[in-house]
């Protein structure tokens, strides 16, 4: 855009550019505040409006302009689960609820004593660990809920570590 800017636009993007260096943003992010502003400052004056009638100072500006951002990244960055940790999320489940299932197994029923033999009885550690149906049901909701609460506390911790080092 080869718009003349008159002194006071001049100051302004000057004080724009300073304020965002302050806060550490990248360049690209200032080339685009820039742009935008320009883009701003042209369309007001084709309009023979005053470009700093809507405008606050150039502080409130970038704080405006960073907390909206900010807030869409963050709502992207949200909605962007990588197949990565999808991947680590369900083989930790798969992993805790079969070592719940094995402990259970060994500690809460006789499947894996020497003197246990019932011949129509058959062993499964993903769904057949007793012979009572109500306590196999109720050993498979115990695995299931100690697989559902640790892994969403592993994942819970990984999210908040990736986001302090963010």
């Amino acid at each position: 855009m080869g718009v003349e800017l008159t002194s006071k636009e001049k100051e302004y993007l000057k004080n724009v550019s300073q304020e965002l260096i302050s806060r550490k943003s990248t360049k690209e992010q200032i080339h685009i505040i820039k742009q935008q502003l320009l883009e701003h400052m042209e369309e007001s004056r084709l309009h023979g409006i005053d470009p700093f009638e809507d405008l606050e100072t150039p502080a409130e500006f970038v704080k405006n302009y960073l907390e909206i951002n900010q807030t869409q990244s963050m709502a992207q960055q949200k909605r962007s689960i990588s197949k990565k940790q999808i991947l680590l999320g369900l083989s930790s489940f798969i992993i805790i609820y079969l070592l719940s299932q094995l402990i259970l197994s060994m500690f809460l029923t006789p499947s894996f004593s020497p003197a246990f033999k019932i011949a129509d009885f058959n062993y499964n550690i993903f769904y057949s660990i007793s012979d009572n149906l109500w306590w196999n049901t109720m050993l498979i909701m115990i695995s299931l809920i100690a697989a559902a609460l640790i892994t969403s506390l592993i994942v819970f911790y990984l999210f908040s570590r990736k986001g302090r080092s963010r």
